[in-house]
């Protein structure tokens, strides 16, 4: 029975701190719902366009640095193979 009275405390004090807390929070903070809405949209709608702005740079740099292979890529296919002469076409 004494172990149902302080599980029935503990519970009611859970509840009643959770109340406090919630009056507490609503009375003391600094924007109404409505602005802080407003705040969280705008940051949110902030927060979307430096990802799109980072996604812009990451393929910008992901281009260049495909241009880059291509170009060397070609320069080493239109290298001859090291140790054999160039053929330029004439012979015997």
């Amino acid at each position: 029975m004494k172990q149902q009275n302080s599980d029935m405390l503990f519970l009611a004090g859970l509840f009643a701190g959770a109340v406090v807390g919630a009056a507490a929070a609503a009375l003391l903070a600094p924007r109404s719902g409505a602005e802080t809405r407003e705040q969280v949209a705008e940051r949110g709608i902030e927060l979307k366009n430096r990802a799109e702005d980072a996604v812009q740079r990451a393929q910008q740099v992901a281009t260049d640095a495909v241009a880059k292979v291509q170009v060397a890529a070609k320069d080493l296919i239109a290298q001859p193979p090291a140790g054999e002469p160039l053929n330029d076409g004439g012979g015997i």
